[in-house]
C-alpha cells in the first residue's frame, strides 16, 4: 500500500506557491502508481490498476484509443500538472475505481480558463467559469455528477487555499426536480424509463442467430455475442461481471417439490459476495447452452493459460506448430505457423518489433518462445489474472475463468494467435452492438454482418428488462434487489415503472375491493381423457367441468333438438362428431350411473338428460352409416324438442310481458312425469 503524506497548505504562502507545493508533493514524495507498469509522471497516459486515463484536452477526449495524441489534442502544461498532482493525491487520500469523473471535471475546467486566458491558471477561477461550465453540461445525463464532481475538487482546492473561498458557497442547479432521480433515475416519467429497455426487433435478431448454433457452426464472435445476451436474459447481471464467472458457474438443484432449478455462482464486487442468482425455469435450457457454448470457444485459451502458469521455457506446442526440435533452426513458413500467423508478412511486423529486423533466419522455437513471452508480459501485465488484484477478493486466474480467450480470437481480418492470451474485453461484446451507421464500423456490427437493420443494444438494458418481468410477476422489491445483487432497494426503483392502472389493480386486490381472476390454462385431448370419467361437458372448443349437484349445462347439446338443424350425409367430419360425441357422452352417462349407485341421488338428473341425448346420437350415427342413404341426402331429426326461432322470439317478447315460459323437460326433471301428464290433460281436453 502506498505510503500517505498529507498535504499542509501554509495560509500566508500565496495560491501559486500552495498551488506548487502540491504538485512537488504528488510528484517526488507520493508512491502512488509507481509499481504500476509504464506508468511515468510525464507519460500524458497513465495506466492506473481499473482504467487508464489520458490527459487529453475536452475537444478531443474521444481519441481513439489506438491514437497517439497530438499536442494540440492534449491539455496545457501548466493545467496538466496540477491535473495529475491533485489526481495522484485525491487516489492516496481517499481512492475510488472511477478516475474518469475527476477527468471529465479537468477538462471542462480547463477548456473555460483557456477560453479566458492565455495560459488555463486555476488559482485565477471565478464563479463566471463555473457557471460556464454548468451551461455547458446542461444536456448531460451525468450533468448532476459532474457538478457535484468539480465542486468537490474546487472545494479541496479552497482548503488549500488555492483557489478562493467563495467556491464554498457556490451551487448548480442540477437539484431536486432537476437532479438525475427526476430526470433519469427513481422519479423518472414513464416514457423516460421505457426508452431504458431493449429494442425487441434487436432481441429478436440475436435470438434468431443463437438458434442456428442447433444446425450450424457459428463463429466465435457471434457464439459471445449470442450467449453472452442470453446469460444477460437469464439473470440480472452487469456486463463487466461476465468476468467473474467460473468454468463451473452454472450449478443445479432440487426445489422443495423435487424440481430441478438453475442458477449462476459468481463473485459480485458490487456488494462484495458470492451471490447464486436463480435462472428462470423458461430460460434455464438456454442458459446450459449458452454456458456450453462458451466453454467450447475458451478451451484452447484456458489450456493456454494453464500452460503459461507453469513459467516454461519450452514452446507452447499447438496443433499447428511444427513438428520439429526446439533446437532446430526453423525455415520462414515454419516461424509464421510456430507464431500461428496467416502470412509473413504478418510475422515479419512481431519479428520486426521485438528484434527491430524483418528477416525471419536464424529462429528455433526456443528463441521464438522468448519473444513470445516479451509479448505476453505485455499483453498480460496482471497475468495469471486478467485484472489486478485488490485488497478484498483475488480475481479468477484465466485458466479458471469462463472469458479466457487468445489474441485476436473475435478479429474480422486477423486469424487467431495461439500462442498469446489477452485479457478479456466488455468492449468485445459491446462494440458489436451499437448499431453504428458508419461504414467502418458496419464490418463488425452484429446486426449488419447478419443482415439485420442496424440497432444498437445496450447491455444494461437487459437488466431493466429483468427487473420489469420480475415486479410484472409480483416478485418483491427487496427479492429483485437481491436477486440484481444491489446494495440498497432504493436504487431498484430506477429499474421500475408501475403504469397507474396496474398499481391501481394491485391496491384493489391487496384490499380486498377486487377479486384476482385466475385464468385457466387450456388442455390437451390427452388431459381431457383424464377427465373423461365425470361430470363435464365435452364440445369442439374444450371442456365444460361442473359438478354432479349443478347439473348438467342448460345449453349442452341444444343442436340435436333444434327444428332448424340440417345435417348432410356422407360428411365425414359430422360423423367423426358424432360418433365422438357420442362416445363422451355415453362415459358421462356410465359415470353417472355408478354415482347414483353409490349414493349420490343429485347424479341422476344426469342419467335424465344423458339417457335420450345418447338415443339421438345413436339414431344419428346409425342415419349417417346407413349405405341405403345416398350420399349428400338432407337429414333432418323429426322428434325435436320444437326449438327454433320463432321460440326465441316468443321468449323475447314474453319476458318483456313480465311472463316466463317453463321448459317442459326442466318441470319433468324438477316435478315427476305426473305433472308433465297433466299438462298435457289440460292441452288436450278431447283425450279425457
Amino acid at each position: 500500500m502506498a505510503k500517505i503524506i498529507q498535504f499542509t497548505p501554509r495560509k500566508e504562502l500565496t495560491a501559486q506557491e500552495n498551488l506548487h507545493n502540491l504538485i512537488k508533493l504528488s510528484k517526488k514524495h507520493l508512491e502512488l502508481w509507481a509499481d504500476q507498469p509504464d506508468f511515468f509522471w510525464e507519460n500524458n497516459r497513465w495506466p492506473l490498476p481499473y482504467h487508464s486515463v489520458r490527459f487529453t484536452n475536452h475537444e478531443h477526449r474521444k481519441l481513439h484509443p489506438s491514437k497517439k495524441p497530438k499536442p494540440h489534442q492534449l491539455m496545457h502544461p501548466a493545467f496538466v500538472e496540477f491535473a495529475k498532482a491533485y489526481l495522484r493525491y485525491r487516489h492516496t487520500i481517499k481512492p475510488h475505481k472511477n478516475p474518469g469523473r475527476e477527468m471529465t471535471a479537468f477538462r471542462l475546467l480547463e477548456m473555460v480558463l483557456k477560453n479566458d486566458m492565455s495560459v488555463p491558471d486555476i488559482t485565477k477561477i471565478n464563479q463566471r467559469h463555473f457557471d460556464h461550465v454548468v451551461a455547458i453540461i446542461r444536456t448531460e445525463k451525468t450533468r448532476q455528477h459532474i457538478a457535484d464532481e468539480m465542486l468537490y475538487i474546487l472545494r479541496t482546492l479552497s482548503d488549500f487555499f488555492i483557489v478562493t473561498e467563495a467556491v464554498r458557497y457556490w451551487t448548480h442547479p442540477y437539484v431536486r426536480t432537476a437532479s438525475y432521480t427526476y430526470a433519469n433515475g427513481t422519479y423518472a416519467n414513464a416514457e423516460k424509463k421505457a426508452a431504458k429497455l431493449p429494442d425487441q426487433d434487436a432481441l429478436l435478431a440475436i435470438a434468431s442467430v443463437f438458434s442456428r448454433g442447433h444446425s450450424q457452426r457459428l463463429e466465435d464472435a457471434d457464439i459471445l455475442v449470442t450467449s453472452i445476451t442470453c446469460i444477460l436474459l437469464s439473470v440480472p447481471m452487469r456486463i463487466s461481471e461476465t468476468l467473474k464467472l467460473r468454468v463451473d458457474c452454472l450449478r443445479q438443484g432440487a426445489d422443495k417439490d423435487d424440481n430441478v432449478q438453475h442458477h449462476l455462482n459468481y463473485w459480485t464486487p458490487k456488494i462484495k459476495e458470492f451471490i447464486p442468482k436463480a435462472i428462470p425455469t423458461t430460460m434455464a435450457p438456454n442458459a446450459v447452452i449458452a454456458i456450453e457454448r462458451l466453454k467450447s470457444i475458451s478451451e484452447e485459451g484456458r489450456r493456454l493459460a494453464s500452460y503459461m502458469e507453469g513459467n516454461p521455457n519450452k514452446f507452447y506446442r499447438h496443433k499447428n506448430c511444427p513438428d520439429v526440435a526446439d533446437d532446430q533452426e526453423l525455415t520462414r513458413h515454419q516461424v509464421s505457423a510456430a507464431l500461428g500467423f496467416p502470412n509473413l508478412n504478418s510475422c515479419y511486423d512481431f519479428i520486426h518489433r521485438h528484434t527491430g529486423k524483418y528477416s525471419l533466419k536464424g529462429f528455433t522455437l526456443d528463441s521464438l518462445w522468448q519473444l513470445v513471452l516479451a509479448e505476453h508480459r505485455k499483453l498480460n501485465p496482471h497475468f495469471p489474472y486478467q485484472e489486478p488484484i485488490n485488497e478484498n477478493h483475488k480475481p479468477l486466474k484465466m485458466s479458471e475463468s469462463l472469458m479466457c480467450f487468445l489474441r485476436f480470437q473475435f478479429g474480422l481480418r486477423s486469424s487467431v494467435c495461439p500462442v498469446l492470451l489477452v485479457p478479456f474485453n466488455q468492449h468485445y461484446y459491446t462494440m458489436r452492438l451499437k448499431g453504428s451507421a458508419l461504414h467502418h464500423q458496419k464490418i463488425m456490427c452484429f446486426f449488419s454482418r447478419h443482415g439485420f437493420e442496424s440497432i444498437k443494444l445496450k447491455s444494461h438494458s437487459l437488466r431493466h428488462l429483468l427487473n420489469r418481468l420480475a415486479r410484472q410477476s409480483e416478485v418483491s422489491i427487496d427479492t429483485i434487489t437481491a436477486w440484481s445483487s444491489r446494495a440498497s432497494s432504493h436504487q431498484t426503483l430506477t429499474y421500475l415503472n408501475d403504469s397507474p392502472e396496474e398499481a391501481a389493480n394491485k391496491s384493489s386486490v391487496l384490499l380486498g375491493m377486487q377479486q384476482k381472476q385466475n385464468h385457466k390454462q387450456p388442455i390437451t385431448d390427452e388431459v381431457a381423457e383424464i377427465h373423461s370419467q365425470g361430470p363435464f361437458h365435452r364440445s369442439r372448443y374444450g371442456l365444460c367441468r361442473r359438478s354432479w349437484r349443478a347439473g348438467p349445462c342448460n345449453r349442452f347439446a341444444d343442436c340435436l333438438n333444434c327444428s332448424e338443424l340440417l345435417i348432410c350425409k356422407g360428411d365425414k367430419l359430422v360423423a367423426e362428431a358424432v360418433t365422438r360425441d357420442r362416445e363422451h357422452l355415453i362415459r358421462t352417462y356410465n359415470a353417472a350411473k355408478e354415482a347414483v349407485d353409490s349414493g349420490e341421488r343429485a347424479a341422476s338428473r344426469w342419467l335424465q338428460v344423458a339417457g335420450p341425448q345418447i338415443g339421438r346420437l345413436s339414431q344419428l350415427v346409425n342415419m349417417l352409416n346407413d349405405s341405403s342413404i345416398p350420399n349428400g341426402s338432407p337429414i333432418e331429426l323429426a322428434d325435436s324438442t320444437n326449438f327454433s326461432h320463432e321460440q326465441t322470439l316468443l321468449e323475447t317478447k314474453s319476458s318483456v310481458a313480465e311472463v316466463r315460459l317453463l321448459d317442459r323437460n326442466e318441470l319433468g326433471i324438477e316435478y315427476g312425469d305426473d305433472l308433465l301428464a297433466c299438462f298435457d290433460l289440460l292441452w288436450n281436453p278431447d283425450d279425457v
